[in-house]
């Protein structure tokens, strides 16, 4: 084969594979984009576990079960975020010495 051809090949398959990155890319960027609000999985998983090791850990203390009922509240109806939310809870999980 000729240098030419072998050239002229290469520049069409890294003109191919560079098209394919840029499509993937905006691609890959619509679908963050949406995303937006939606809540990761793992996160949300991790709370729920810990709410309730946690009911189960303040049924006979009514004081962290009310605070705990209060923390549950204020995310359902997203006056925080689950960020927060998680933050509170592993505060709670600290303050108790609860295992989870």
């Amino acid at each position: 084969m000729d240098l030419n051809v072998v050239l002229a090949i290469a520049v069409v398959l890294l003109g191919i594979v560079v098209y394919f990155a840029l499509k993937n890319r905006k691609d890959a960027t619509k679908m963050m984009e949406s995303n937006t609000g939606v809540v990761p999985l793992m996160l949300q998983k991790s709370t729920q576990i810990k709410v309730n090791r946690l009911q189960e850990a303040t049924q006979n203390n009514t004081q962290a079960n009310t605070q705990l009922v209060k923390l549950v509240a204020a995310y359902k109806n997203n006056l925080i975020s689950i960020q927060d939310y998680n933050q509170k809870l592993d505060k709670m999980i600290f303050e108790l010495d609860i295992d989870l």
